[in-house]
């Protein structure tokens, strides 16, 4: 049963109090920072870009991340909210965050929720605290990714089959389950499947319980509802685009699993990590909660007697659920921990579950809050670097948004590579030349268009474009040409 609240003292209840003022102070101070800084290339660019292409294009079946030419490489929802947050509230950075923002405080509340149920309300203040402040949430929900949707639906997955296992509604936390899974499916596409089967198998097998727990599922009815929420699309975008299917499943399922920096990518996008790298980023991104969990150790977190029968309402709620939530958050980390291609948001989906963990094994104290606060002042110095320009990763953003009322109807070209951030930022005007011929032709043309440059790469060509164009603004290390042939 869950404790009672009134039994709280004077400085409990401030100490809840305190740790609700850092919760919305956290979420607050991200929410106002979506706009501050520009989508980097090349993860956020391409996601807002394909975004602002498919509101422009009105093509909600298949991403693009060009005018015609498919996007592959994951599903469709990511692409969907951030396009719709355009539709409403218009093209920016923070329109395009948002929705993702939105997602991490979907989770946020579905945390503090299960918490509240089972723990209490100072532990389940302890749980939302714990999961705000996390350096991986504070930077996932505000960035254009697939992670932040998919921590949410696995949060959902999660939390609905407990829910529905300890004879909670079970009908519907059942159900629930499969909504949880189409949404990942439609998020990140198998690999969210697997997360969420990894966790549950891990946890079954380890309770002694595999079979009450594949019965507790409304398979009839679930397993339909779930098929018609993901089969639609997945039949409609391999019609639409074929190929598609091959590509996703083999392809960024099993190669870019199995095969590090993986050749077959279309998107240029496989990144080539020692294997076991997951562990690492997971210490960096649950900071400073992995550090609180190191120290304390997994020998409490262990234990914990298996689950009881209660005859057809199932286990016994005042049960452990230590072993659930191990099992839920080590998931995406024995997953990756074979992997090369990772980047370390991928330890995300775990992280409802170690929030859920180290509130349900320690008090909320001053000392809990502190922590907070220190990830607070990490955020903090991170939205000042990033806000001033001082961390060094590219984007067009300055330099087109200064320059596009000049460049006006004009054509602009970008020489031997054209970011992704030039795409959205001059609102899919930028094209690619990388040709001296089709360059001639341009200047036979006798139309004038614009030219950008990396001056750096490209001083031989630079000094062949001099003669014939004139240098408007140099930024960095590009430069802006207006050719007047």
């Amino acid at each position: 049963m869950r404790p009672n609240d009134s039994m709280f003292t004077d400085s409990e209840r401030n100490i809840v109090y305190l740790a609700g003022i850092l919760i919305l102070a956290i979420v607050t101070f991200r929410l106002i920072s979506l706009g501050l800084y520009p989508l980097y290339d090349t993860t956020e660019a391409r996601y807002g870009e394909m975004a602002r292409l498919m509101l422009e294009t009105q093509n909600w079946i298949t991403p693009q991340y060009d005018y015609g030419v498919p996007f592959w490489g994951k599903p469709p929802f990511h692409t969907w909210i951030s396009a719709a947050s355009f539709s409403l509230f218009g093209v920016s950075e923070f329109v395009a965050r948002l929705p993702h923002f939105v997602c991490g405080v979907v989770s946020l509340f579905m945390v503090y929720g299960f918490a509240r149920t089972f723990f209490g309300r100072s532990t389940a203040a302890f749980a939302a605290l714990v999961f705000a402040s996390c350096i991986g949430t504070i930077v996932a929900i505000g960035m254009v990714m697939t992670d932040s949707a998919l921590l949410m639906a696995c949060t959902l997955a999660m939390v609905s089959f407990w829910l529905s296992y300890s004879g909670r509604n079970r009908s519907l936390f059942g159900h629930l389950f499969f909504v949880a899974i189409a949404l990942g499916m439609l998020i990140k596409g198998p690999v969210a499947v697997v997360i969420i089967g990894i966790a549950l198998v891990f946890w079954s097998v380890w309770q002694g319980v595999l079979l009450n727990a594949i019965r507790s599922l409304p398979w009839s009815t679930g397993l339909p509802l779930c098929l018609v929420l993901t089969l639609p699309w997945y039949v409609w975008a391999e019609i639409r685009t074929p190929g598609f299917l091959e590509y996703f499943i083999f392809g960024e399922h099993i190669q870019r699993f199995l095969v590090s920096g993986w050749e077959g990518d279309l998107y240029g996008s496989a990144h080539d990590k020692p294997r076991g790298m997951i562990w690492f980023f997971w210490l960096v991104c649950a900071f400073p909660w992995s550090f609180w969990i190191l120290k304390s150790g997994f020998r409490r977190l262990f234990g914990g007697k298996a689950l009881k029968s209660e005859g057809e309402q199932g286990i016994s709620q005042t049960a452990s659920l230590n072993r659930y939530l191990i099992a839920w958050m080590v998931a995406p980390l024995l997953l990756f921990t074979l992997a090369g291609n990772i980047l370390p948001t991928y330890v995300l989906p775990g992280f409802s579950a170690m929030a859920l963990l180290v509130a349900k094994n320690n008090p909320l104290t001053r000392r809990s809050l502190y922590m907070a606060l220190l990830s607070l002042f990490v955020l903090a110095i991170l939205v000042g670097v990033v806000g001033l320009g001082k961390l060094n990763k590219p984007s067009e953003s300055v330099l087109l948004r200064s320059e596009m009322q000049a460049i006006g109807t004009a054509d602009l070209y970008y020489w031997g590579h054209r970011p992704y951030s030039a795409q959205f930022y001059s609102d899919g005007k930028a094209k690619l030349l990388d040709d001296h011929e089709h360059f001639a032709f341009l200047l036979q043309q006798k139309v004038p268009f614009f030219l950008v440059i990396d001056h750096r790469k490209y001083r031989k060509f630079e000094a062949e474009i001099d003669s014939v164009c004139r240098s408007k603004r140099v930024l960095d290390d590009r430069a802006l040409y207006v050719c007047h042939p």
